[in-house]
């Protein structure tokens, strides 16, 4: 079931990368200015997103699967306490934004756009719920399904919008926001029958003080890596210009491809864990990142050699000047994407908060090293301090990953022979299954 289901999430993400990489390339093509300004705007509303929903999206997964509430249970008290988490979050954020613009943190960027984000978050957590609660059912393929119907509406609406309406950052918005309301729809309507049976709300305070004490653990963890895994690029706005922000967002989308299939391996992995045994979850784990990293080192070498010719092929503007940042970043990336098969294994063990104790190293080693380096050195700095936190992030998650699981460090880092075994005859009984299915 896990190997099934990774092959249908590769083939579902291979289409959703290929259509995010082609709007990355339309937006890019925009100019240096615009794909900063976008750059720092999409992550400004998916901090807020991130901050309102509490880690509750993430919660129902987990206990979905653990069976410790049915799923109407779930939804109800879902529908029921995340708009009042957006109503509560947005008092407290939005004077935070108006205030951080005030006094020159977003650099050039205007401040409609970061006003408009308080719009763009809470029609896009509508879809993040939809595609956990397919993922809590143990519904992958049909969370993959939703996740690529945004793909494909942000691009239907992103290509009209910015070439005949507005080429600009709220031609770029304006595509997205709307792509978030199409899919989200679908995604109901996929769902339609199941919702049915739980079409009111409810505000149950034992089931929402335990999907927040769970999401509260996880989101404070995954807050810290986004502001992490950005902070280099928000520093580059603020000391060099939003056009070096722009060339930086570059080398940072191409460093990211290396992370594809790690992150469809752990988006698998949380919840095929989560339902297993103790042993049998921390196995899983164990062999999911010995995997990873074979492959993480090989998408690398792949990105790094192909970027200098693809770069001229596909870009109107030059952004040659992001190879360089693009090499220094590449050892973090690699140690971010062992951090999230690392990350889908604690969660599953029921200790988000090992990941969160992670992250927040991260975060606090980029904004050090970042403060030092940036100012100083620029792209090339952002470059080293975003590639030093990353390694030293991993390295604090696998000292609290082997303390809770009790594996040594070569179980879940060093390949072995019967891992190319194992995985070759789950492959073949995979697809034979899917065959017969056809």
């Amino acid at each position: 079931m896990f190997v099934r289901d990774s092959i249908n999430t590769f083939i579902v993400r291979c289409a959703s990368y290929g259509v995010a990489f082609f709007i990355s390339i339309i937006i890019s093509n925009l100019g240096q200015e615009v794909k900063g300004e976008v750059s720092i705007v999409f992550l400004v509303a998916d901090t807020i997103k991130l901050i309102c929903l509490t880690g509750i999206d993430a919660a129902m997964v987990y206990f979905l699967r653990k069976g410790l509430y049915d799923y109407n249970t779930v939804i109800r008290n879902v529908r029921g306490a995340v708009p009042l988490f957006f109503l509560g979050w947005s008092l407290v954020l939005f004077p935070l934004v108006y205030w951080l613009h005030g006094i020159g943190a977003f650099g050039e960027i205007e401040f409609k756009y970061l006003a408009a984000c308080f719009v763009a978050a809470p029609i896009g957590s509508m879809l993040d719920i939809q595609i956990n609660s397919f993922i809590g059912c143990g519904e992958i393929s049909r969370g993959n399904t939703v996740s690529l119907m945004f793909m494909v509406a942000y691009l239907a609406a992103l290509a009209p919008v910015v070439y005949f309406v507005d080429s600009n950052t709220w031609g770029v918005l304006g595509a997205y926001v709307s792509a978030y309301a199409i899919s989200s729809s679908i995604g109901a309507w996929m769902n339609r029958k199941r919702n049915a049976a739980g079409r009111t709300f409810e505000l149950n305070l034992q089931v929402i003080r335990d999907l927040g004490s769970w999401g509260i653990r996880s989101t404070a963890g995954a807050l810290a890596r986004r502001l992490a895994a950005r902070t280099d690029l928000l520093l580059t706005n603020l000391f060099v210009t939003v056009a070096a922000a722009g060339i930086y967002s570059v080398a940072l989308n191409w460093a990211e491809l290396a992370l594809f299939i790690p992150i469809i391996l752990q988006y698998v992995l949380f919840p095929h864990a989560s339902a297993r045994e103790r042993d049998a979850s921390i196995d899983l784990t164990n062999r999911t990142c010995r995997a990873s990293a074979l492959i993480l080192l090989a998408g690398a070498i792949v990105v790094v050699v192909a970027f200098p010719t693809l770069e001229r092929a596909i870009y109107t503007p030059d952004y040659s000047d992001a190879y360089f940042p693009l090499v220094l970043v590449m050892p973090g990336v690699c140690c971010a994407g062992l951090f999230r098969i690392l990350m889908g294994g604690v969660d599953a063990l029921g200790k988000p908060q090992l990941a969160t104790y992670a992250s927040v190293i991260h975060l606090a080693a980029t904004a050090c090293l970042s403060l030092a380096l940036v100012p100083e050195y620029g792209m090339v700095g952002a470059a080293c301090s975003s590639s030093a936190a990353g390694v030293i992030a991993f390295i604090a998650l696998a000292i609290n990953y082997r303390r809770a699981s009790r594996a040594s460090y070569s179980d879940f880092l060093i390949i072995r022979n019967s891992d190319f075994g194992r995985a070759k005859r789950s492959f073949i009984e995979a697809i034979s299954k899917v065959g017969k299915k056809g």
